[in-house]
């Protein structure tokens, strides 16, 4: 069905540049603390025996509500998104999984409040609207706001001596929304009387008190609260990896609530697609919105230059030694974020049967839906530059050109392209992770092991740009701005020992990638 992008009532253009009060907050990568409000997992995958689970912990003495966003490999599109809410010093756990009928599900047997309520059985399921090639890609976990112990939002997910919160369902009340502009309002006064439950902007949400009226909650900034860890573990070796996940500090500077019942398809800014990897909802910084110090938007490009870097560098091993054992590599590489570098709802728009195009251009020009001109400014596909090393320091370097190398290595160098937002590269004969397209980069004749570095360079074909809504009202109008930082980059190499008459000893280890003039951009 072809998506339709509903106009809501109110219409307001917001500067092209930027937001209102949005002083950038200041970033880092927290490799000291290893805690943050933002937290990516690099790969994710479901394919065939594979799970991947996810561990977060709520370091703090306040409620916090955490956005758990699933991103396709190709193209980042949000394939799966929901909240948790976490009491003070709660953990919560989970995994994603394929159903024996193709379908992609989120399970957990932990108790703390989701939004939404699991389906019976302990698991939500991902739509399918992009349940195409959402078999992998990367998860966004993101801190979206603090509440005190007072908050009624805070006393209905504690959990009691029975390990149960107290009211799950007076807490998901918080995160529900209407259908008209006066669903959303300044202050809780401001709402439509006929109203009692959801989002009134990023800080402010109400829920029914039981006795006909409102009980508001009120929101701050999360602070750097969150401690995030996975697992990739394949059923049939047996074979598990494990890992931190990358930890952005600081990445908001205030709360960004906003409701889990639509989102951009239906006009609605202060919607489930935020916050995202570009800071707090739009919305935030219309005049008399604001609700508090609500979270900073606009501020990839500050993320961009946290994480991007000009080159990688990780060992890689193709050691098979016949049926007694193997050790092999596999690298994920994964570039966050590229959904920000599109004109979005034209690009949705694309994906549908009869939609018109999204093609590249000037991120500085409008739009031409017919030709489908300035729409696409994304770093993929990436030209890759491959230096590859052996033990004994033999060396063959692969040198730019347009070709894809495909999947069984060639006798000479060639170029490789990275043509989506998560690639797995093998670099030998036996693949560690099972993607639909592992990329071979040839290694030493003779050698099985090693080390290199690959360089990324943007595509070529376009001029890159970061896009931003400018209009919550028809089509949901965007505007782009050109960036030439470099495109971040995380990700690890991924080993597996294999002992081929015992597969019970057979394990991995995540090992993560060194980059050389990262945040320097």
């Amino acid at each position: 069905m072809k998506a339709t992008f509903k106009p809501l009532s109110l219409a307001v253009a917001v500067a092209s540049a930027g937001y209102t009060g949005m002083a950038s907050a200041q970033m880092d990568l927290a490799a000291e603390t290893g805690l943050g409000d933002l937290a990516i997992v690099p790969y994710y995958t479901v394919r065939e025996a594979w799970s991947t689970g996810v561990s977060v912990i709520n370091t703090s003495d306040q409620t916090q509500v955490v956005k758990i966003r699933m991103r396709r490999a190709v193209d980042s599109m949000d394939a799966l998104d929901f909240n948790v809410v976490m009491s003070p010093e709660d953990v919560w756990t989970g995994f994603a999984q394929e159903t024996e009928n193709g379908e992609i599900r989120w399970y957990t047997n932990d108790l703390s409040c989701t939004v939404p309520a699991l389906e019976e059985g302990g698991f939500l399921q991902m739509p399918e609207i992009y349940r195409e090639g959402a078999e992998s890609g990367y998860i966004e976990v993101l801190a979206m706001g603090s509440a005190d112990a007072t908050q009624p939002i805070s006393v209905g997910a504690l959990h009691g001596d029975d390990g149960v919160p107290a009211d799950c369902d007076s807490v998901r009340e918080n995160f529900k929304r209407g259908v008209t502009a006066d669903d959303y309002a300044a202050t809780e006064a401001g709402i439509s009387a006929t109203r009692n439950s959801g989002v009134v902007n990023s800080g402010l949400t109400i829920q029914p008190d039981g006795k006909g009226g409102r009980d508001p909650s009120s929101y701050s900034a999360s602070g750097n609260a969150l401690r995030v860890s996975y697992f990739i573990r394949d059923d049939a070796s047996g074979t598990e990896f494990g890992n931190a996940a990358v930890h952005i500090s600081d990445f908001l500077d205030g709360p960004s609530i906003t409701n889990q019942r639509q989102g951009i398809n239906e006009g609605d800014l202060q919607g489930f697609d935020h916050p995202n990897l570009q800071g707090g909802a739009p919305t935030s910084f219309i005049e008399g919105w604001g609700g508090g110090a609500t979270a900073s938007a606009a501020i990839y490009e500050q993320l961009r230059g946290l994480l991007g870097a000009d080159n990688i560098i990780n060992d890689w091993s193709a050691n098979n030694s016949g049926d007694l054992f193997s050790v092999n590599t596999d690298w994920v590489v994964t570039t966050p974020g590229q959904y920000l570098m599109t004109n979005l709802s034209a690009y949705i728009d694309s994906l549908e049967a009869g939609g018109n195009p999204c093609g590249p251009g000037d991120p500085a020009a409008g739009y031409i839906p017919l030709t489908g001109a300035n729409c696409d400014f994304r770093d993929i596909p990436m030209t890759v530059s491959a230096e590859v090393w052996s033990r004994e320091e033999d060396q063959i370097t692969a040198q730019p050109d347009d070709l894809v190398v495909s999947p069984a290595p060639p006798t000479d160098p060639v170029i490789v392209t990275f043509d989506r937002e998560v690639n797995v590269v093998s670099w030998g004969e036996e693949v560690v992770i099972n993607e639909d397209q592992n990329i071979v980069i040839p290694v030493p004749a003779g050698a099985f092991a090693g080390w290199a570095t690959i360089n990324l360079t943007s595509w070529a074909g376009t001029t890159q740009g970061i896009c931003d809504f400018t209009d919550w009202g028809s089509n949901i109008a965007a505007a782009c701005v050109p960036t030439t930082s470099n495109p971040p980059l995380v990700g690890f190499v991924a080993w597996e020992r294999a002992f081929g008459d015992q597969p019970d000893s057979n394990f991995g280890r995540i090992v993560e990638h060194a980059y050389e003039g990262r945040g320097s951009s």
